[in-house]
């Protein structure tokens, strides 16, 4: 009997649970030292927690200037608009937005940002204390610290074997998309590869673009970014035969290679779809992306396999 594992519809993933972490800890913290408004702690703990270590120092840099600067602000504000607290947030948000667009500051920590200056600016009117915006700036400068050594010290990313795991997922689909197109004479969907090819380029671009994770090696990670480019290859070897509106016929050579790979073409379950005129030109085209498909599969594996 076969048992089938459930899938839920949900991941809670290792970055879900230290984000978690960081947040209670925070607010925990923000109670120990009687901060007035603990959520603060909690805003810097989510905006410095990033997928990997090299991220997470960018992360607390971005949102600490960025902060720094709503804050500073917010205190300047309380004279200027002390009556007017819509048009003194409007105005001052748009100030900010160009201010951390200036330091190219992200979006996602700009309106973090944003959110600090109004809060603070808001306290501030209500009670009058000058020294509010500092002290939240204070918080949440408390919060990225956790974050980070909470980052650093629980698993940091390390990413490597998923990734390596993830490539060969996506060589062993593009062969059956191969064969489809070459053998049985139908188009394939390619839109579910081309996503899963781009979620592998963000997740190499962290694995590269991380420089404090000690337990990544660079040779590894070069080793991952050229089965990578691989990948990209062969991907874009299987586009350019998708788009040839004919059916011509792979040349001696590449079909045998093809059935090495253990691809066949069923007799009498061809398709017809695709019974336009086939041209010389198509079939040299084809058995030029077909090779460089298959060289590109052949020095995938040996690359893998090392």
């Amino acid at each position: 009997m076969t048992i089938t594992k459930k899938k839920f519809p949900f991941h809670i993933g290792m970055r879900t649970l230290k984000t978690a972490l960081a947040v209670g800890l925070s607010l925990l913290t923000g109670y120990a030292i009687k901060s007035e408004y603990p959520p603060f702690l909690a805003i810097g703990a989510l905006g410095a927690m990033e997928s990997s270590i090299t991220a997470s120092f960018r992360g607390a840099r971005n949102l600490t200037v960025g902060n720094f600067i709503g804050a500073l602000l917010a205190i300047a504000f309380t004279v200027v608009f002390s009556g007017h607290l819509a048009i003194g947030c409007a105005i001052g948000v748009v100030i900010m937005i160009v201010a951390c667009n200036m330091l190219h500051i992200p979006a996602s920590t700009t309106n973090l940002a944003c959110v600090v200056f109004c809060c603070c600016l808001t306290d501030m009117l209500s009670t009058s204390n000058p020294m509010y915006g500092l002290l939240r700036f204070r918080d949440t400068v408390i919060g990225t610290a956790i974050a980070l050594a909470v980052n650093m010290l629980i698993r940091p990313y390390s990413g490597a074997a998923h990734t390596k795991d993830s490539i060969i997922k996506a060589q062993k689909a593009m062969l059956p998309l191969l064969e489809q197109r070459v053998l049985r004479g139908r188009i394939p969907d390619l839109r579910d590869l081309r996503a899963h090819i781009n979620d592998l380029d963000r997740n190499v671009s962290i694995l590269l673009d991380e420089r404090m994770n000690k337990s990544l090696k660079k040779s590894e990670v070069a080793h991952l970014r050229g089965c990578q480019q691989l990948l990209w290859k062969m991907r874009d070897a299987l586009i350019g035969i998708c788009c040839i509106d004919t059916m011509p016929s792979p040349s001696a050579e590449n079909l045998a290679r093809i059935e090495a790979l253990g691809l066949t073409r069923e007799e009498g379950k061809t398709e017809t779809i695709l019974d336009g005129v086939c041209a010389p030109e198509d079939s040299v085209v084809l058995n030029y992306y077909l090779k460089m498909f298959l060289d590109s599969n052949e020095y995938l594996t040996m690359m893998l396999e090392l």
